[in-house]
């Protein structure tokens, strides 16, 4: 958090689900759009807002609540800094390199986080047999051969 308030300033953060740059907004929630940010004019409102940053980063929702300092014209707020343009902007370095393509879904079935846990996803095979197997005790081969036979 800063030590002094800029003059006008907006509360980022990365979302901790997904790491995008997000902006705390009126409602209280982060929005992607910087837009919709509420604005710190004075001192106190910035204190607001960074204990708000404060109280959500305890709360697990972001990481790294900091205040922005931005410049406000003709209705559209764009921050002083160039490291928080490009923040807002998004990557910068894939438009420049030749030959990139965005990368084509997946024809498999999306796994995101939470999902297919739990479940195997590799086909079912059969084991072959060990080239040097151990010497098995009386009565524990059936259980071998019933265990191999059951997979």
């Amino acid at each position: 958090m800063s030590k002094s308030a800029p003059q006008i300033s907006v509360l980022t953060a990365n979302r901790l689900g997904d790491g995008i740059v997000v902006f705390l907004d009126f409602e209280g929630a982060w929005s992607e759009d910087i837009a919709l940010a509420v604005v710190a004019r004075d001192p106190d409102e910035a204190r607001a807002l960074e204990d708000r940053g404060a109280y959500d980063s305890a709360r697990n929702l972001v990481v790294e609540p900091y205040l922005v300092e931005v410049r406000e014209a003709d209705g559209h707020l764009t921050p002083i800094r160039y490291r928080e343009r490009v923040r807002v902007a998004g990557p910068s370095i894939l438009d420049d390199v030749p030959g990139y393509s965005a990368p084509l879904p997946s024809p498999r079935s999306p796994r995101g986080e939470g999902q297919g846990e739990g479940q195997n996803l590799a086909p079912p095979f059969a084991a072959a047999p060990h080239p040097n197997p151990l010497p098995v005790k009386n009565g524990e081969r059936g259980l071998v051969e019933t265990l191999t036979q059951a997979a």
